[in-house]
């Protein structure tokens, strides 16, 4: 789906902000950035034993700000490649108030034109495009800057990603799972609004308050009349105090109110289970309809004590404190971190704390799924290590363990409590290190390079069975570089090399019992295989020139220049002659190699 997985932690587990305040996604359905990269100002992620300002979080936070629009004269940049197009105008409306606004829209679909078959190697494939993928995102911020120490600022950001395909009995889909025949229409987006206010004073006196709205709206509607509809709408207000306090302390104080009202409405076969089972099929329940809403509120208090115990020793000690009403639990995380400043070149820092979420909304639906299920948590612990080579190369390297409970675990049908469907009967551990080098700007190249170890799991409760998490990759290692040849080209490349992801594996078939003369894959031991290792080298040049007095750039790349297919799974294909002994098994491959040119001109 797009979502990125921290650290052994579920894509779920994650939390995302924009401008401080909370957002649903960051990433488009293909994984690209909602965001264009002109307005970006920092992006952060914090994979770990992250700071008591934030919450709902049990993986990693990531952390958008967008840069405050410049008060210069009104200017649009267009930008145009095979894979996206987009404008932005930005300009100064007084000498204290000034704007920017994007929008981007993809170009898929393009390549997918729309009321013709797909094929793959073995010809036609029974699956035909009718709503070609389109996502679209869009970024708008008016700054008023009252003085020389208050900022109002007005924030729009939203996305939307949509696709449709049509599902034939031939199609592959459609021999293993008659009830998927019929047009599969996806859709999803959020629209959000927000207004801050923040004031810097002396000794590092800071206030900031915020306030956001959003809607998060998802359908998916397949087979025959089967859909999905879920409204969330979502308001949020946050304010932080920082000051000087005491000898050698600073203090940050802050509240966080959140109040969510989803309204969700579905006819489904619902399949009741969780990314660590083997077999979803196994848990296929009855056609089902309902309709409901389901309300939520959040509050937090945090505080978060910075201690300059010597020139080089600083003591960080946070706390959160936050209670839900739909699953009535009340926390009190603890988070601390200590900084050593072993010499002008080395720095050793090692952190810790607790960490909870909401639990995954369709797991805790009225009638399917647990409505008293309880919050999963989590305990982080790091340690890393920041080294300064020389003035031109850093390196740091960080551990990490990872303590995961109480997330979300299915029922089987002879469970005493299967009624339920769901229990906080799952545990997991994350843990590894990760080596980064980085080189600054000299004579026209940078970059950087990273090399991981990680190892994650998952424990039964009930079974005490520990498996190996399905998103378990020990080794990654990334390598970026760039040379800037002169002031008009520069070249970049993109190496990504991983072990590839469990999986488990299919070992034989069996009679669909819902439809019969249709087969239904068997499956092995749970995560039991490894997929191939992954690699991929993406290319890119960029040309700076000018057209009619306008700065404007080209942009030259291919994606996957080694056009490796890179295996993301395995699954069951059948051709309509299968029998129980004898089947075809299939993978799904990545991206191929695939060249793009792209223009920016400003006006």
């Amino acid at each position: 789906g797009g979502q990125p997985a921290i650290r052994g932690s579920s894509p779920d587990d994650n939390a995302f902000y924009i401008d401080d305040m909370p957002s649903g996604y960051i990433f488009h359905l293909f994984g690209d950035s909602i965001f264009n990269e002109n307005i970006v100002r920092d992006f952060s992620l914090y994979p770990a034993a992250f700071g008591s300002q934030y919450g709902n979080a049990t993986g990693g936070v990531f952390d958008v700000q967008l840069r405050d629009p410049r008060n210069q004269d009104f200017s649009t940049t267009l930008d145009l490649s095979l894979l996206k197009t987009g404008i932005m105008v930005e300009g100064g409306v007084t000498e204290d108030q000034a704007f920017y606004f994007s929008y981007r829209r993809s170009l898929i679909h393009l390549f997918l034109p729309e009321g013709e078959e797909l094929e793959d190697d073995d010809g036609k494939n029974g699956l035909t495009v009718i709503n070609a993928p389109v996502s679209d995102d869009y970024q708008g911020k008016y700054q008023w800057l009252v003085g020389d120490n208050h900022k109002l600022t007005f924030t729009v950001t939203g996305a939307s990603d949509v696709g449709g395909l049509n599902i034939s009995e031939t199609s592959e889909a459609g021999r293993v799972d008659p009830d998927a025949i019929g047009d599969l229409k996806i859709k999803s987006q959020f629209d959000s609004q927000g207004f801050s206010w923040q004031y810097y004073g002396d000794d590092q006196k800071i206030m900031h308050l915020t306030f956001g709205h959003t809607v998060e709206k998802t359908r998916e509607s397949y087979g025959q009349g089967q859909f999905i509809k879920v409204e969330t709408e979502k308001y949020d207000s946050r304010f932080l105090y920082q000051i000087d306090w005491l000898a050698a302390h600073k203090l940050v104080v802050g509240a966080d109110f959140n109040q969510s009202k989803t309204d969700y409405s579905f006819d489904a076969i619902p399949y009741y289970c969780t990314d660590h089972d083997a077999d979803c099929e196994s848990r296929k329940g009855t056609r089902i309809q309902d309709r409901d809403t389901l309300t939520s509120q959040t509050s937090a208090i945090y505080f978060n004590d910075i201690w300059a115990l010597a020139d080089d020793w600083t003591l960080e000690m946070g706390l959160r404190a936050e209670y839900n009403d739909y699953t009535e639990q009340s926390f009190v995380h603890p988070r601390v971190s200590l900084s050593w400043f072993a010499s002008k070149n080395l720095t050793i820092k090692t952190k810790a704390g607790t960490y909870s979420r909401f639990p995954d909304v369709d797991t805790v639906l009225r009638k399917i799924g647990n409505p008293k299920l309880k919050s999963p948590k989590a305990k982080h612990y790091a340690l890393g290590f920041e080294y300064n080579i020389n003035d031109l190369w850093q390196t740091s390297v960080d551990l990490y363990y990872k303590d995961l409970g109480d997330m979300a675990r299915s029922l089987d049908d002879n469970d005493v409590n299967s009624q339920l469907h769901y229990s906080n009967d799952l545990s997991g551990t994350a843990q590894g290190l990760e080596w980064v080098v980085t080189r600054d700007k000299q004579d026209g190249w940078y970059g950087w390079a990273s090399i991981s170890w990680s190892k994650s799991d998952r424990t039964d409760d009930f079974s005490k069975v520990t498996t190996e998490y399905y998103l378990d990759t020990p080794l990654l290692a990334n390598v970026v570089a760039n040379y800037q040849l002169n002031d008009k080209w520069d070249f970049g490349l993109r190496l990504t090399v991983r072990s590839g992801a469990k999986y488990t594996p299919i070992i034989g078939l069996h009679d669909n019992p819902d439809h019969m003369g249709h087969f239904l894959p068997t499956y092995g031991e749970l995560n039991e295989k490894t997929l191939p290792i992954y690699h991929r080298l993406d290319l890119q040049a960029n040309y700076k020139t000018n057209y009619l007095g306008n700065n404007a750039e080209w942009s030259f790349a291919i994606l996957n220049a080694l056009n490796n297919d890179n295996v993301s799974g395995y699954f069951f294909s059948p051709n309509g002659h299968e029998t129980i002994n004898d089947y075809n098994i299939e993978s799904e491959k990545g991206l191929e190699m695939f060249p793009s040119i792209g223009l920016k001109v400003q006006f």
